[in-house]
């Protein structure tokens, strides 16, 4: 079954709410531990800890969500309100109001924020499945969400800092959660008019149990979550340690926001190069090509030292311009298998499954990555010896391009060669 096309329109109003809700993603894991460490005191020992916690619970009851999204196919902008309301209140209070203990506010404040926040990006991603039924088109869909999500992830991050220039210190968060809601009323009004356009794509049946859309992942699919764990592996290592590559390394900590701002902003604007390629070499080609591509720019990192912030700029700029394949072609080649293996009743439970590899990618690579690090003898923020700092060189460069290579070499074998 084939559907039309969609138009620009459609893509922006489903797209704006990816803007607020990227608020509750990165952004957060790196603002609310330091605000909680400088305005309350708790010690980082125990928000490392609060942390892992909350991202391991974060991660396990992604596939809950998605298969209460499967059930609750008929009353999705209910859940969406629900969830956007959801977040809003918490990261105002998580910022503006402690009410007791500053670490279990913290926690509670947390957990219903990123659970908010699974919500919606599995709605969304669930959403964009049925949609439509066109490859081409679901390219377009998740290009559409990954950019409104990488412009308000880099929006997020920046305003505090812009909000210190402009209010009181002790206004900016308050002024930082206003913007959130309005933004995230903005985007579930845009949201309700394309979910309310009625859909010949919608599931005739829920499924029955948690497990059902679990075993229905055809042998493509199983494959497919395997490359896209060993790629989220290896873009979460340099995540983990990229504050203490730009600080220790590079000797250039107060450019690290602008790094980040590099990258992110490449990424978005590598998409439609993503998009086209996909159309001319395929999916799968173009998601290779794209892995090759990361270590290709991003090798390079491992040869660097105390001030080379050009040469790292740069590759800021190629490995962002891979970023953009990572986040658009793996959801349209799932929304590819979901409609040809019939399976859109369990659209959300399998679009979780994505949303679950990349969180429990981030605490892989937190509990591994680091313990070496520490092995090897580096300290975060002090003098390291050339050893040290070789192994924080090769952690933070050498070992995510092998595992880029690897998911490279694996969708060349199991997708590219055999078409």
């Amino acid at each position: 079954m084939n559907t039309p096309a969609l138009k620009t329109t459609a893509l922006a109003q489903y797209g704006l709410i990816a803007l607020p809700v990227a608020f509750a993603g990165f952004p957060l894991y790196i603002l609310a531990p330091d605000f909680y460490a400088t305005q309350h005191g708790v010690s980082l020992t125990l928000l490392g800890v609060l942390l892992l916690v909350i991202r391991l619970f974060d991660a396990v009851q992604d596939p809950v969500i998605g298969w209460l999204t499967d059930r609750l196919q008929g009353r999705i902008m209910t859940l969406v309100t629900v969830a956007g309301a959801a977040l809003c209140l918490a990261v105002l209070g998580l910022f503006n109001t402690v009410l007791f203990s500053p670490a279990a506010w913290f926690a509670i404040a947390m957990v219903v924020a990123v659970s908010a926040y699974s919500v919606l990006t599995i709605v969304l991603g669930a959403q964009a499945t049925l949609w439509t039924t066109n490859e081409r088109d679901q390219t377009r869909i998740a290009g559409a969400r990954e950019a409104f999500g990488l412009i308000g992830l880099v929006i997020a991050v920046s305003t505090p800092a812009a909000l210190a220039q402009i209010t009181d210190a002790t206004q900016v968060y308050l002024w930082y959660g206003v913007i959130l809601c309005v933004l995230m009323l903005l985007g579930v009004i845009a949201f309700s008019r394309v979910v309310n356009v009625k859909s010949s794509l919608q599931p005739d049946t829920a499924p029955v149990s948690l497990f059902s859309g679990l075993r229905a992942l055809p042998q493509e699919t199983r494959k497919l979550l395997a490359v896209y764990a060993l790629s989220m592996l290896a873009s979460s290592i340099p995540a983990v340690l990229v504050i203490f590559y730009v600080r220790d390394l590079l000797v250039a900590e107060h450019l690290t926001g602008l790094f980040l701002l590099l990258y992110f902003l490449t990424g978005a604007a590598g998409m439609p190069l993503w998009k086209k390629l996909s159309v001319r070499v395929g999916k799968y080609a173009a998601w290779a090509i794209a892995n090759a591509l990361a270590v290709a720019g991003f090798i390079a990192a491992y040869f660097l030292g105390v001030g080379d912030v050009w040469a790292y700029a740069l590759v800021c700029m190629v490995s962002g311009l891979a970023l953009g394949a990572d986040l658009t072609l793996p959801p349209s080649i799932l929304a590819d298998s979901i409609h040809a293996h019939g399976n859109r009743r369990y659209a959300g439970t399998h679009y979780a499954l994505l949303a679950f590899i990349t969180k429990a990618s981030l605490a892989v690579a937190s509990a591994v990555s680091l313990p070496l690090l520490d092995i090897a003898g580096f300290v975060p923020q002090a003098e390291n010896t050339a050893a040290a700092l070789g192994a924080l060189s090769l952690t933070y460069a050498l070992v995510p391009c092998l595992l880029k290579l690897m998911a490279a070499g694996w969708l060349y074998l199991f997708f590219v060669r055999v078409r």
